[in-house]
């Protein structure tokens, strides 16, 4: 009964949503409001601190509906003033092809934005950006929210694993120094440890994690494709291309997560990819290559060119991309303090305003704003309600129920399960850091009863957290509402659960290579 009544929030999102197609701010209000009353008077929660954990999810809501009002500031003002228009001119001057743009602007593009900023960014930026240049609004938004499911492993400067797990790590894990090294074989001894040592920890995790991605990054391209156009998507020169780019990606965070650390393999993953696409396409687009029509990008004939140079059309986006990184490592603690919502809605409002300034539209900011504003309200209520119910479930122990009983019927399986209950937190909290932060205690108890490499684990749980933002009702309602996609989340969702189930697979497998096989001995490490 405990673990029924635990799941019923997550059956009532998923009903509503998937099931009814119901408009997710509705059905989000009616779960928060459920998920109250059993926190209530079935867990026996304190009415102060229910109270309280709901105020924070509504707060961070807020929070979170700013950055995504910033990215919707950045998009009217650049469609209004025309920068589009010729950002539209460039990218077809690189390639006509709808299939080579989808992947540089959601794969390429978007892993660098995670890598800089995260919290739904590639998804913001990404997705109107993709729209922006003719793709439908249904296919720019699956195309972002699978994408980002590559990128958000390693996450925002390495936020997801190492914020997700010093945690653990410095924490619980220091207590239970002698208790790993007399349970798990697989703990590094030195001369007299004292505690855990955090750092060549998070690189063992970093590398483990890269080393689960570099398959799904090889596949995810093609894989994006197939959800959108299905078959008839593949020739011989895209397939070409999306693996040589999926190639490039992986083996940058396999090189970056292993020999540099979590903080810049996402980033690196994104550049490197990017530069390797120009110059494919530069050096190898012979002219027997022709693109198909229906992949074709048609500017519209009638439209006259843009009086924008290409410096003023790229020049938010090119701001945007050395600004974002800066302020993220170099900006001042309370100002990061403040949360990675508030900042990057920030950065990205005061980025439009000077582009606003390039582009000579700073009068029609207040306009600009506006229209901003007015296309988010639906999912403020939608945010607001969904991390209050988050807060909530984790209070409660209702995800610690649902990730231990999966744990205790699995048993020597539990490591190619670890994917699917990252995917579980990072569902209902939409974050794979809080998801990583939630289950690392759950996992590192279960390595050590079962004998396993805790790193590997932990790998396997943050790869499958990043496959859970594909679903996540938070991102899929803020990606939705980037492009204007109103009330279409059930659909979104059942088309991005495709690869999700594929990829669940494939890391489901490897970790059961990686733990048994290839990566059995790689440690805690100890001071």
């Amino acid at each position: 009964m405990e673990l029924f009544l635990s799941l019923t929030p997550l059956i009532l999102v998923i009903i509503g949503v998937v099931c009814l197609k119901k408009p997710a701010k509705w059905v989000s209000g009616i779960a928060m409001i459920y998920t109250i009353i059993l926190s209530l008077f079935y867990f026996n929660q304190n009415y102060l601190e229910v109270f309280r954990e709901t105020k924070i999810g509504i707060i961070e809501g807020i929070k979170m509906i700013y950055m995504i009002w910033a990215a919707f500031l950045i998009l009217n003002m650049l469609i209004h003033t025309g920068a589009m228009d010729k950002i539209k001119e460039i990218i077809a001057q690189l390639t006509l092809d709808r299939r080579k743009q989808i992947i540089i602007v959601a794969f390429c593009f978007g892993a660098f934005l995670e890598g800089v900023a995260g919290a739904g960014t590639p998804a913001a930026v990404a997705g109107p950006f993709l729209m922006a240049l003719g793709l439908p609004a249904l296919q720019a938004v699956i195309s972002s929210l699978i994408f980002n499911g590559m990128a958000a492993a390693l996450g925002a400067a390495g936020l997801t694993t190492i914020g997700g797990f010093s945690p653990y790590l410095s924490t619980q894990g220091a207590n239970t120094v002698q208790e790993l090294m007399r349970t798990v074989p697989y703990v590094s001894e030195t001369t007299f440890p004292t505690a855990i040592d955090v750092h060549a920890t998070i690189m063992n995790i970093s590398m483990a994690t890269s080393f689960i991605q570099f398959f799904g990054s090889l596949i995810c391209p093609l894989l994006v494709l197939f959800i959108i156009y299905g078959k008839k998507a593949f020739d011989k020169e895209i397939i070409s291309f999306s693996i040589f780019i999926g190639f490039i990606y992986g083996i940058s965070l396999v090189l970056v997560g292993t020999f540099v650390g979590a903080e810049f393999p996402t980033i690196c993953a994104g550049v490197f990819s990017m530069l390797a696409a120009f110059i494919y396409i530069k050096l190898f687009n012979s002219s027997k290559f022709k693109v198909p029509e229906e992949f074709k990008l048609i500017l519209d004939k009638n439209m006259k060119k843009s009086s924008k140079s290409s410096w003023e059309a790229m020049s938010t986006y090119i701001i945007l991309m050395i600004v974002l990184p800066l302020v993220r490592f170099f900006a001042p603690k309370w100002f990061i303090g403040l949360g990675f919502a508030v900042w990057i809605g920030t950065t990205m409002t005061v980025v439009c305003f000077i582009g606003s300034i390039i582009l000579k539209s700073s009068n029609s900011m207040p306009k600009f704003a506006r229209e901003s504003f007015i296309s988010i309200i639906g999912a403020l209520i939608t945010m607001a309600a969904l991390l209050a119910l988050a807060n909530l479930m984790k209070i409660t122990g209702m995800l610690t129920i649902i990730a231990t009983s999966l744990s205790n019927v699995t048993g020597k399986f539990y490591p190619a399960f670890a994917p699917i209950i990252g995917s579980l937190g990072s569902f209902v909290t939409g974050t794979t850091t809080g998801s990583n932060i939630m289950f690392s205690y759950l996992h590192a108890e279960a390595c050590s009863i079962l004998g396993l490499s805790i790193p590997v684990v932990f790998a396997a749980q943050s790869a499958g957290g990043a496959l859970g933002n594909m679903i996540c009702t938070n991102n899929v309602v803020a990606a939705c509402t980037t492009v204007g996609l109103k009330n279409s989340e059930g659909l979104v969702m059942r088309k991005t659960f495709k690869p999700i189930f594929i990829l669940w697979i494939l890391y489901a497998f490897l970790t059961l290579i990686y733990v048994y096989i290839l990566l059995p001995n790689l440690p805690i490490i100890l001071k």
